[in-house]
């Protein structure tokens, strides 16, 4: 028998051991085209070249848009998952009665370019009246939520104009906050400051020749409305929510350079939560982000604290104002630091935690560098996804997810007096010409939307589908009669997407 003769019994050990190495092998080579197919690579069917991949997912809203890379269609519409040999390319989006949106992006091997914020814009917008108003606004406010909107006006500035976003069509409800909480009812301006997550209460300054109050307003029941100034006792305080909770505030002393915590039941705490503070921005209940003296001439500290540790950021040039940001992203603290004199914003993602993993280091490294000559603002988006710097027409933004930044410039200068506004994480508004204009965070895309009063700038509602703005009366002529203050709607969607 076979397996008796020794020879054959060692051909048979051979045959084996042949096919077993050759089965390894062909798994070893199925594993690594495996790995390298994961990795994005390719074969190139034209030249034979090895290429590696990339995948880029792209969705707008409204969706349904057709993708063009380099002025190619592509099969489908978004959202879409273009798997692409690594290069540069420019995305282009199409979508019938939109203007176009386009975006030149590298794409790396291997890697994944998420364009999911493109918000395409009607090529013609549609604007109708929503309410006449009582004159001019001089403050416009919106809730957390979106819902509700709130203006106040030079004349009788304690009776405050409410909108309900929810509504299709609205009137201006007027809430009166009762006059026996100022010390003068007659000759003040409210500035509606900061909504509570509640969206029921705000924080409102009453500021006249000679003081300023800060009041706490509920929307609901005015007459259950408060003096914070009366209320803790020192009208030197200004004040702020603590974690935007209605019953918790920040309180900052002038004059002793001092931060406290309070309460409306228990009042102004008796120990500090810093000291030797300059400039500030709270976020949550214990993150400060603060500008103190630094013990050298002509440079000060920045210092971030949370609860009991206190870091040194960086040292900056000593400033007759200082630009500030601080927010959440996931669980990380990110912030954006500024002397407007260094023509720069220095930005971090959880420095604490680069301290953590450098033990040897005493100050953290900044994530980036956002250049801008004379910067005016910093912001961070309502989504803490991007931090952008700007000043004139130049701007510079960081997107934190991607670390990616970028620089790019306007034609013209934003309008004077007319302020930044985030439309939501991605987009950003402001006034060129009186005009209303919206650019993408990355500045591949801008704009032109509606008019609206330069100091209240444009509000929207909780969909992001409308556009409220503002608009002054107009005097009668010969021809036309006269025409009241307005608020306004503009629908950014077209008919047949509404």
């Amino acid at each position: 028998m076979d397996y008796l003769d020794p020879k054959k019994k060692h051909e048979h050990k051979v045959r084996l051991l042949f096919g077993y190495s050759l089965f390894a092998v062909a798994i070893g080579f199925a594993t690594l085209l495996l790995v390298y197919v994961a990795n994005g690579y390719d074969v190139d069917r034209t030249t034979g070249q090895v290429i590696q991949n990339g995948l880029i997912y792209v969705n707008t809203r409204p969706g349904a848009a057709d993708v063009y890379l380099n002025g190619q269609k592509q099969r489908g519409t978004t959202d879409a998952r273009l798997v692409v040999p690594a290069g540069s390319y420019t995305v282009g989006l199409k979508r019938l009665g939109y203007r176009d949106w386009n975006r030149s992006i590298l794409l790396e091997g291997g890697s994944l370019r998420r364009l999911t914020y493109p918000r395409l814009i009607p090529e013609k917008l549609t604007t109708t009246s929503v309410a006449d108003l009582r004159s001019a606004p001089i403050n416009s406010s919106q809730s957390i939520d979106r819902r509700w909107i709130v203006l106040s006006y030079d004349d009788r500035p304690l009776a405050l104009d409410i909108f309900d976003t929810n509504q299709s069509t609205s009137s201006a409800l007027i809430f009166q906050i009762p006059e026996k909480l100022v010390l003068s009812p007659t000759g003040g301006k409210i500035g509606i400051l900061e909504w509570a997550d509640d969206n029921k209460h705000f924080i409102a300054s009453y500021t006249t020749a000679t003081t300023v109050e800060y009041l706490f307003v509920n929307r609901e029941n005015p007459s259950e409305s408060q003096n914070l100034t009366t209320l803790f006792a020192d009208p030197e305080l200004q004040v702020q929510f603590q974690d935007r909770k209605q019953d918790k505030f920040f309180v900052y002393k002038p004059s002793t350079q001092t931060l406290f915590s309070a309460t409306i039941t228990g009042g102004v705490a008796t120990v500090p939560s810093v000291t030797n503070v300059q400039a500030y921005k709270t976020f949550g209940s214990d993150w400060v982000l603060y500008i103190t003296s630094s013990g050298k001439e002509g440079l000060v500290d920045a210092r971030f604290k949370r609860g009991d540790k206190d870091i040194l950021l960086k040292q900056i040039k000593t400033s007759g104002s200082y630009l500030l940001q601080l927010a959440k992203l996931g669980t990380a603290p990110i912030m954006g630091i500024s002397s407007p004199l260094e023509n720069r914003a220095i930005v971090y993602n959880d420095p604490e935690k680069y301290l953590n993993e450098n033990p040897n280091v005493s100050t953290p490294i900044a994530t980036t560098v956002l250049r801008v000559d004379n910067p005016i603002d910093l912001r961070i988006s309502t989504d803490s996804s991007v931090i952008l710097a700007y000043g004139g027409n130049s701007f510079a933004s960081h997107e934190f997810d991607d670390d990616r930044s970028y620089n790019f410039k306007t034609n013209s200068a934003i309008d004077p007096g007319q302020e930044l506004r985030w439309l939501d994480g991605q987009h950003f508004m402001f006034s060129q010409g009186g005009v209303q204009t919206m650019m993408d965070f990355d500045g591949s895309n801008m704009y032109d939307l509606a008019p609206s009063l330069l100091s209240l700038g444009s509000l929207y509602t909780q969909n992001f589908n409308n556009m409220y703005t503002f608009s002054l009366p107009i005097a009668a002529t010969d021809a036309t009669p006269a025409t009241p203050a307005r608020i306004s709607i503009t629908s950014l969607l077209t008919a047949a997407d509404r």
